[in-house]
């Protein structure tokens, strides 16, 4: 059996190099990482004791409005102010339960100032 061959370079890894890294032994599967991105800075994925993805970091801000049948929700990383363009803001229909974005996507690019104020679909 030949050996497969190895990166030369200390600081490049080839394919095989990462697919060996990426093997947990124990159970003999590929491992891979989850990762989100915030609009700044990749966060991991986590998940519950049941193994699901958890939607809401522990670290994250959160605003909640209820008007006129429509609960507003913003989320931001902790310590981010209101006035600052780094939210993710939903829009729920109380009464059909359909969820929409502001500015029509899940970006962290708006300010929670007055949630009702945004452009949701």
């Amino acid at each position: 059996m030949s050996s497969v061959p190895q990166s030369a370079s200390p600081t490049r890894k080839n394919v095989q190099d990462i697919f060996n890294q990426s093997v947990d032994q124990d159970f003999e599967v590929v491992v891979v990482e989850i990762l989100g991105h915030d609009g700044t800075n990749l966060r991991r994925i986590s998940v519950d004791s049941n193994g699901s993805l958890q939607s809401l970091e522990k670290d994250e801000a959160s605003k909640i409005t209820i008007s006129g049948g429509v609960a507003y929700e913003a989320y931001a990383p902790v310590g981010s102010l209101q006035a600052s363009a780094v939210w993710k803001a939903m829009a729920t229909d109380l009464t059909t339960l359909v969820t929409t974005y502001a500015d029509g996507d899940a970006s962290y690019d708006n300010v929670a100032t007055d949630l009702t104020a945004l452009s949701y679909s």
